[in-house]
């Protein structure tokens, strides 16, 4: 039995290859429509639905009951005895204190198992590098407090930064009013937005994706100094091929450790809206997989 199994929400966007090689368990996060609800998989949420869903004026987030995250731990107590779960950031949602109930039904249930709950203060693949640096702790066989301690020295760097054609999507959960009637205020501009330590912050509006692009690039300019390995991930929603291209001028003028492309996840897409890209990124030395 390993020491430590390492679980993430499903936003978290990690790359399959990753998750297959250190055996992160995904935990599908949820949307609710109409009273029924949507996993975050392509087999309960298939485009044509994503795209009916994006229309709607409202959505139910809200996550899943302590009883859903104590089935998961549950289930994972079978392959350790120790689990971290990198869960997204809690400003914005109620998950890790759901998370932490569920958590402390297991450890009742389940005498031997510890689970710790862990706040990433972020989203999508900035949360994922999170998740990733514990499970490569955890695949070298540190203990608990080793495996935390991985994943808090990435969470402390880690950085986002998005382009949307709008925030009106984002706006329906509620929670970014401020930055919605900023991003309105002008027609037909790019809001560029920016998720750090669990908050949200304006960027700039760009009047073309090429200009917010720029201003992307500029920002990560900003941060990566000192020599330091760059870790990126470029997420998308419907627009690979600018991916495909900002991931290729990342690579030529940064030359990161570790680069990856990921598409947001079917209910990121169902939240977020039909269009966007963002990069999420730190400094470090941690080992690295890939890169494109």
């Amino acid at each position: 039995m390993s020491k430590v199994a390492v679980a993430v929400d499903s936003i978290a966007s990690l790359p399959t290859e990753l998750v297959d090689k250190y055996d992160i368990h995904i935990i599908p996060v949820r949307v609710t429509v109409d009273g029924r609800v949507y996993q975050d998989a392509n087999e309960d949420l298939p485009v044509e639905l994503i795209h009916r869903f994006q229309k709607l004026p409202q959505i139910d987030t809200t996550p899943w009951p302590p009883e859903f995250y104590f089935q998961e731990y549950k289930k994972l107590s079978r392959e350790a005895e120790n689990i971290v779960h990198v869960v997204c950031f809690s400003q914005f949602t109620a998950t890790i204190s759901l998370a932490k109930a569920g958590a402390m039904m297991a450890e009742e249930a389940i005498p031997h198992l510890k689970v710790e709950v862990l706040d990433s203060t972020t989203v999508a693949m900035a949360q994922g590098f999170i998740a990733l640096a514990a499970a490569r702790a955890a695949a070298e066989g540190k203990s608990m407090s080793g495996v935390i301690e991985a994943a808090n020295a990435v969470k402390s760097k880690v950085d986002s930064i998005f382009i949307f054609d709008t925030l009106g999507y984002l706006a329906r959960t509620g929670r970014i009013n401020r930055l919605a009637s900023w991003a309105s205020s002008l027609l037909k501009v790019k809001a560029v937005i920016k998720l750090c330590q669990g908050k949200v912050y304006p960027v700039a509006l760009a009047r073309s994706k090429q200009k917010a692009r720029e201003k992307i690039i500029h920002r990560l300019g900003e941060h990566v100094a000192g020599g330091e390995s760059l870790h990126l991930a470029v997420m998308e929603v419907g627009h690979p091929a600018e991916a495909e291209e900002l991931a290729g001028i990342i690579k030529e003028r940064f030359s990161p450790a570790e680069l990856y492309i990921t598409p947001f996840t079917p209910v990121m897409q169902t939240v977020a809206g039909p269009s966007g890209i963002g990069i999420a990124f730190y400094g470090g030395e941690e080992k690295s997989d890939a890169s494109i």
